[in-house]
């Protein structure tokens, strides 16, 4: 690592935002940790300039614990922490096995909770900055997306107390709130729709399903749109608390001051177009 150059962890930094994220701040004066979790990944980031791979899967203790001491062994400043890694389950939550929740949250509350709690001692020295990568799931809860939802609401919760927190540190804690991103995710979310439960909500469920996995793809933001807010949050003397990340964030206005009880009938409009068209 070159000791001129601030340094940051990124976990899941195989694809998608981590990947960009690893790509932009490696080429804007940073040095970056990419996490990952197999070989191919490895490699693959070993070839971008000042990013150096480090096995990290936030599900398993031991990971961490090896990539802390690595990085803690290196004698360089940790500056930032960017909690990226992710997954997203969904499905009716009425039809969803308890397990899909278990995992949904051992990534994205649990795993960001090791992974912060392991590097707080390098970051608080640094008085360093965590960066967290939520959602605009975050703060709007869709039909059919519930444990996805939940765990980024879980997470926002989890950063307003954690950022109160860092205060008696003299540390910032940024949320990044990205709208649809064209990631792999629409990819795996296209298995989630070959499950062959059949419920009252299945019809529904696979039509805004396939719906949002379109939209994710073909309309979805690239995820070097995100790397560039995520170097604003971790370079701006003052950053903003949150980062809404969208080509129009008036939609995300109105839902923030409308009544819910507005909003639910928004949804029941959605569900009788659906039904129309079964």
């Amino acid at each position: 690592m070159n000791g001129n150059r601030k340094t940051i962890l990124i976990t899941g930094a195989s694809s998608g935002i981590g990947r960009a994220t690893a790509e932009y701040l490696s080429h804007h004066g940073f040095s970056v940790y990419g996490g990952v979790r197999d070989e191919k990944d490895f490699q693959e980031l070993v070839n971008v300039p000042n990013v150096s791979p480090i096995y990290l899967d936030v599900t398993i203790e031991k990971t961490i614990q090896d990539a802390f001491h690595h990085i803690k062994e290196q004698n360089t400043e940790l500056y930032g922490l960017v909690n990226n890694a992710g997954i997203a389950r969904a499905g009716p939550l009425m039809d969803l096995p308890i397990q899909d929740l278990r995992e949904q949250f051992e990534v994205n509350l649990f795993g960001i909770h090791r992974v912060t709690k392991s590097f707080f001692p390098l970051l608080k020295k640094s008085k360093g900055r965590i960066i967290m990568i939520s959602s605009d799931s975050g703060f709007f809860a869709t039909p059919f997306f519930g444990p996805y939802c939940a765990s980024k609401f879980a997470l926002e919760g989890y950063s307003d107390s954690l950022r109160r927190e860092l205060l008696l540190c003299d540390m910032k804690l940024v949320l990044i709130q990205p709208g649809r991103v064209a990631t792999p995710i629409w990819d795996k979310g296209k298995e989630l729709l070959k499950r062959e439960i059949q419920s009252i909500f299945t019809p529904y469920a696979k039509k805004l399903g396939e719906y949002a996995i379109e939209k994710g793809k073909s309309e979805g933001l690239n995820p070097k749109e995100v790397s560039r807010v995520i170097y604003k949050a971790l370079t701006k003397k003052n950053p903003k608390l949150r980062y809404l990340i969208a080509p129009s964030t008036l939609k995300y206005r109105l839902i923030k001051i409308l009544p819910e009880r507005w909003v639910d009938k928004l949804v029941s409009k959605e569900f009788k177009e659906i039904e129309e068209n079964l």
